[in-house]
């Protein structure tokens, strides 16, 4: 065996006998190779001048580099400090103008970014965060088509109400190559418009829409006709002053426009709105629903409903957790993914907009009795602490917790959740959840929650005694629920 590995060892090549390769010596296309290799194994962002240096090493370099500006994603950023006129006459035309400033306070004038602007030719990105008089320039600047467009996000940081109203002339009333738009407390009514020429378009995030802004479901659902490659929309109103005309309800016999890509639709507005939107749109790809509503005193939801019925998505409703914070309360609904592990899938979200817990609780209840075909299937429950808000709600005495929120209404909750088989109680709410089931005691043990089995509470000796005639009930019956003991958040 020695010898063996001397006779290998002997035909090693002598590493001195290769020639010597310099750098300079390599064929172009294995030097662009080198580059782009560089530019994606750094993590390098897309708008850091990497290339500024190799352009700098030979004329060599410089003319690959500049003779490859797809495969290199080349591009020009320029921001408010940017001297444009200096900076463009430098580099060659072919390069991409990327305008970003997003520090919030953009100079009055904003001078650099319209000058940039105006080679609307070049421009492939914007990201512009923006007072109302740079955004009242824009309306003067912008009216010619940016064919090279794919990325547009503006963001108004002043007053919605001093923002002026982008016209019907923005970008030239086409955009063909837009794959992503942004507006946030930008009004633009006439973005119908647009949209029925951005076939390209995958994300748009329509946020915080003033007033003026206004675009009526029915303008919105015909322009979504022509994004047939949209993934992500996002639409969010300013006020409740979003609600739709009354008189012009979608009719019952409608041809929905169908959007075969959209994965994810999240909504935030008036639930009319909201009601007239989805029922125009067919989404069979849909993954996730979000949703947050002004609160008001009545939701009345069947296109939601029917909406949701339309979709793949009730199948992945095995849990839901209930939450409240201080300004709103939510239902959320989903999976775990993989099935048993930590990561909750939010599926279907559903948020109102009020502050005191007892208008939470009702406004819940009210939603959960209405999506109830779809809770139908939830086995596990999830009912988390309130925020700090109400910490001073666990020193109310046990006999006072039904004047602080009607059992009525939780068990309107409860009832909606036919198949639940585990139910977690918090801490702080656990004297008046008890109270409510309270009420299922006796003849009525069975009224709600009858596939209960197992039911998790905290440490907490008050929680645990104000549940036990509840437990009591449910061994009597026959139909026992086991008691966890957890840890307290």
């Amino acid at each position: 065996m020695r010898h063996r590995k001397a006779r290998i060892s002997q035909k090693r090549p002598d590493p001195t006998s290769f020639p010597r390769v310099t750098i300079g010596s390599l064929p172009d296309n294995v030097l662009l190779d080198i580059f782009d290799i560089y530019r994606t194994s750094r993590n390098i962002p897309p708008s850091y001048p990497w290339w500024h240096v190799l352009v700098h090493v030979c004329g060599k370099w410089r003319y690959i580099v500049f003779q490859s500006p797809l495969r290199l994603h080349l591009q020009l950023e320029c921001n408010a400090n940017t001297p444009v006129k200096k900076t463009l006459d430098v580099w060659p035309r072919a390069l991409p103008i990327v305008i970003v400033e997003s520090r919030s306070r953009l100079p009055l004038s904003g001078a650099n970014i319209i000058a940039a602007l105006e080679h609307h030719d070049r421009v492939s990105k914007i990201f512009l965060n923006m007072s109302s008089t740079v955004l009242k320039r824009l309306n003067k600047v912008m009216k010619k088509p940016y064919p090279a467009l794919t990325y547009l996000h503006l963001r108004n940081i002043s007053n919605s109400k001093s923002a002026p109203v982008l016209r019907d002339t923005f970008l030239g009333g086409s955009a063909p190559h837009l794959q992503l738009l942004d507006l946030d407390g930008i009004p633009f009514p006439a973005l119908p418009k647009l949209l029925l020429s951005c076939h390209d378009l995958v994300k748009v995030y329509l946020k915080k829409i003033p007033n003026t802004g206004y675009i009526s479901p029915e303008a919105m659902a015909t322009a979504l006709s022509a994004l047939t490659k949209l993934e992500f929309f996002l639409i969010e109103f300013e006020s409740p002053a979003s609600r739709p005309d009354p008189t012009n309800r979608p009719p019952t016999s409608l041809t929905r426009v169908v959007l075969p890509a959209l994965t994810r639709l999240t909504f935030h507005g008036a639930s009319e709105y909201f009601e007239d939107l989805v029922a125009r749109i067919d989404t069979p790809a849909i993954l996730s629903i979000r949703t947050e509503f002004f609160n008001q005193l009545d939701f009345d939801i069947p296109h939601f409903l029917q909406f949701i019925s339309r979709t793949q998505i009730p199948g992945s409703f095995e849990e839901a957790k209930l939450d409240f914070d201080g300004k709103n309360a939510y239902i959320h609904v989903g999976h775990r993914d993989p099935p048993g592990g930590k990561e909750f899938e939010i599926v279907l979200s559903i948020t109102i907009s009020c502050h005191a817990l007892d208008w939470q609780v009702a406004c819940l209840a009210q939603i959960c009795g209405k999506i109830s075909p779809f809770l139908s299937s939830v086995e596990r429950l999830l009912i988390a602490d309130p925020s700090f808000h109400y910490e001073s709600i666990i020193v109310i005495p046990f006999t006072d917790w039904k004047d602080y929120v009607d059992n009525p209404q939780w068990l309107e909750i409860f009832h909606a959740f036919s198949a639940l088989h585990h139910m977690r109680i918090p801490h702080r709410l656990g004297g008046i959840i008890a109270s409510a089931l309270l009420e299922l005691t006796g003849e009525r043990v069975m009224d709600a929650l009858p596939m209960l089995h197992h039911l998790y509470l905290p440490y907490s000796a008050f929680t645990q005694q104000a549940i036990q005639p509840f437990i009591s009930s449910r061994q009597r019956s026959n139909h026992p629920a086991t008691v966890h003991l957890t840890e307290m958040d």
